[in-house]
């Protein structure tokens, strides 16, 4: 016979909310930004935040700086995790001064399956 409190036995998984992954791209700065996101938030504003932190940090994003890149991509994808609080994964691909850098979060960094999808949509959209 199962304990009385046998919801306490259940793992996050069964509660996830099947959030869709959308993969968006952003060239205002003349090279590519790619986010990946799965979240149930309104993204409505998901090309403001990055916009506006990536202008709050141009210096950086025009050094000659490998490392302050891959701070910035990390920094971003921070940003997006605390700005959209139902996120359950979040991934930057940027692709500057030939030179790409992804940064993930949350289910991009734990599920093989999230990576994959996330990575083979991006190629298919990079592509068509």
């Amino acid at each position: 016979m199962p304990p009385e409190n046998d919801t306490a036995a259940l793992t996050r998984l069964t509660e996830k909310a099947y959030s869709p992954l959308v993969i968006r791209k952003i060239t205002k700065f003349g090279f590519p930004i790619y986010v990946g996101i799965i979240t149930d938030d309104n993204l409505d504003s998901l090309d403001q935040v990055v916009v506006s932190f990536v202008q709050s940090e141009i210096d950086k994003w025009k050094s000659d700086s490998i490392q302050d890149k891959r701070w910035l991509a990390g920094a971003l994808c921070d940003l997006l995790t605390a700005t959209f609080k139902k996120t359950e994964g979040v991934a930057v691909t940027l692709y500057i001064d030939k030179t790409c850098i992804s940064s993930l979060y949350g289910d991009f960094m734990n599920h093989a399956m999230c990576r994959s999808e996330y990575y083979s949509l991006l190629i298919m959209g990079t592509g068509v």
